[in-house]
């Protein structure tokens, strides 16, 4: 293991947020403001060493440019969702699968575009809500309602899977990123838990009643009674499956990023540099 990483030491002053090395000064670069890239402000910098860390600088890096494999990927999924809609025209007997089909679309091509245009405002809501968004739909679409998926749908779902698989690093740190944005340093403590709140409110129960709401609506319109539709068991086994879909989410991303401690955008969203705590070792390692 210690063959993996280059004997560079970097120190940190938690405090700050901010880290140098120890032989020169850092880059203007590397002076995280809390503007854009989420981080503290400028100030001066404690002379006291005692809060300063060793930071072991990886040889290892994360690719949060897409490769070669997540284009592939993505343009299949789109080939595979629009053939979809194409070999199955309306009218529709049941209209939810083609719409929630018609998400798929949406959601790649506007994370695939996002990222080639620089749109990065975009690609942070798209990979944060997005994600979320389809899951959910996904095992309401499978487990609860009467309209169910198609079976043939089975290889865009299995190949979204593979993408949140191929991407875990990449998309791990803008979500991780995201969420400490929510816990501003320089806010009040209740403003902080608000937001963490209404955040995880609708990871678990706002991404199930969006879907929810729209079911209700197409399914009405496909002939199904509204006290078939909102019966309080169809209410509850929504709210349950979409809790589960949520916390299953919590889960996947917290696995790829509780070691994260830091990062620090060189250029936003596409190269930079992450600190992490492995084995008791903090460690920083290129982004790009």
């Amino acid at each position: 293991m210690a063959a993996e990483y280059e004997h560079t030491f970097y120190f940190c002053d938690p405090s700050k947020r901010s880290w140098q090395s120890p032989s020169s000064s850092p880059p203007s670069s590397y002076q995280a403001c809390h503007s854009d890239e989420g981080y503290d402000s400028d100030e001066k910098r404690s002379s006291s060493h005692a809060q300063e860390i060793p930071i072991l600088k990886s040889t290892r890096s994360i690719r949060i440019s897409y490769t070669f494999f997540t284009y592939t990927l993505t343009f299949i999924i789109l080939f595979l969702s629009t053939r979809h809609l194409i070999t199955h025209p309306p009218p529709w007997m049941h209209s939810f699968p083609p719409v929630f089909i018609a998400f798929t679309i949406l959601f790649h091509t506007t994370h695939l575009f996002a990222h080639l245009l620089d749109l990065l405002t975009l690609e942070r809501l798209c990979v944060v809500y997005g994600t979320w968004l389809y899951s959910t739909g996904w095992l309401l679409g499978t487990l609860v309602f009467t309209e169910r998926l198609p079976s043939d749908f089975y290889y865009p779902t299995l190949l979204f899977w593979i993408l949140m698989l191929e991407r875990r690093n990449a998309w791990g740190i803008i979500v991780w990123e995201f969420v400490g944005r929510l816990d501003h340093p320089h806010e009040p403590a209740s403003a902080n838990r608000w937001r963490l709140f209404v955040f995880r409110t609708w990871c678990l129960l706002g991404t199930g009643s969006f879907w929810g709401l729209l079911y209700t609506a197409l399914a009405h319109s496909d002939g199904f009674a509204l006290s078939y539709l909102l019966a309080y068991t169809s209410i509850l086994k929504l709210l349950l499956v979409s809790t589960f879909g949520g916390l299953m989410m919590i889960c996947y991303w917290s696995f790829w990023t509780f070691q994260y401690r830091g990062v620090l955008w060189r250029k936003e969203l596409r190269k930079g540099i992450v600190v992490w705590i492995s084995e008791g070792v903090t460690r920083a390692g290129d982004v790009e």
